[in-house]
């Protein structure tokens, strides 16, 4: 019954990630479409038949979701300096108010030189570890600790998320493959992580072969600090996976890839992007929120679904 609930909620979390990141992908294919038929209208006067206007958005529908989309965690290029001056002389701020000090810190700051992504990673940490406050506090799943989730969501800005899914697979694979092998050898504990580390440290190698085998440029430019993020993940999974049950290690992993996910939603979102850069005292409201979840001390929702079934029960 308890493996029950935690399933059911677990596969409701699941559906709202994976609609979440439906609702992106859609969202940026109409947008690159609608770039992408500007530039052919501009080009041509002819008018394009169905069959080529359907060609352009079968292939930017693609390239949305395996492309290779700007790493967030580089400074920007020439051409997105210029896209976040424009952005920055919608507010302009010339001294530092009460209200406006910390929009000025973060002009003078790009203005210095200081990437607008890293301002915009740095702010969004804050943002991320509410979220996952509030799904640990009111929702009541479980997960990994909470620097976890944020540094796979920064990996996944980093790699992409093609590329990225497709290590995290071969991380979680490895671990849940040491396990079976390792659970009733007799050594210690660090024995076995180190061993957990090789089978971990093969499994990524072979999914970076798969993955330039099937020609995903963004594997070219790799380095290895997303990898050594993502095989984090891989380390704390064994380090659960030796303490609770193999139901457990479930619940908790696929909770935690999905705030990763619901991270790598908000640091790729051009609209958050935009607010944190124009507006960043929005970050501040987080105070107020955690204070409001400090202090939360009704039932998670998970254990209202849980008891329902008591209230029926206690009616009669």
């Amino acid at each position: 019954m308890n493996h029950t609930h935690t399933i059911r909620q677990l596969a409701v979390f699941t559906c709202a990630v994976v609609a979440l990141f439906t609702f992106q992908v859609f969202f940026t294919y109409a947008q690159d479409a609608g770039v992408e038929e500007e530039g052919t209208t501009t080009a041509t006067t002819a008018t394009p038949t169905e069959m080529e206007r359907t060609g352009i958005i079968d292939s930017t529908f693609l390239e949305a979701f395996v492309g290779q989309r700007p790493d967030l965690t580089r400074p920007e290029q020439d051409l997105e300096r210029q896209e976040i001056q424009d952005l920055l002389a919608k507010r302009p701020v010339e001294s530092p108010t009460l209200f406006g000090f910390l929009a000025y810190w973060v002009q003078k700051a790009i203005a210095l030189g200081i990437p607008a992504n890293t301002i915009v990673l740095i702010f969004l940490i804050p943002v991320i570890a509410t979220m996952i406050t509030f799904v640990r506090v009111v929702i009541g799943l479980p997960s990994l600790e909470m620097l976890v989730p944020i540094v796979l969501a920064f990996a996944f800005v980093a790699v992409g998320i093609t590329v990225g899914l497709l290590i995290l697979s071969a991380v979680v694979l490895a671990s849940f493959v040491s396990r079976t092998l390792l659970r009733k050898v007799p050594i210690m504990y660090f024995p076995k992580r180190s061993l957990s580390h090789l089978l971990l440290a093969f499994f990524v190698f072979a999914a970076l072969t798969v993955a330039i085998i099937f020609e995903l440029e963004s594997i070219r430019n790799l380095s290895i600090f997303p990898i050594l993020i993502l095989t984090l993940l891989g380390d704390s999974i064994v380090s659960v996976q030796l303490h609770k049950s193999l139901h457990e290690t479930l619940v908790i992993t696929s909770v935690t890839i999905g705030l990763g996910l619901l991270g790598y939603l908000l640091a790729t979102s051009t609209v958050v992007r935009d607010m944190i850069i124009l507006w960043p005292e929005l970050i501040l409201l987080t105070i107020p929120a955690n204070f409001l979840l400090g202090r939360y001390f009704g039932l998670r929702l998970s254990e209202v679904f849980r008891f329902r079934t008591l209230e029926s029960y206690g009616s009669e």
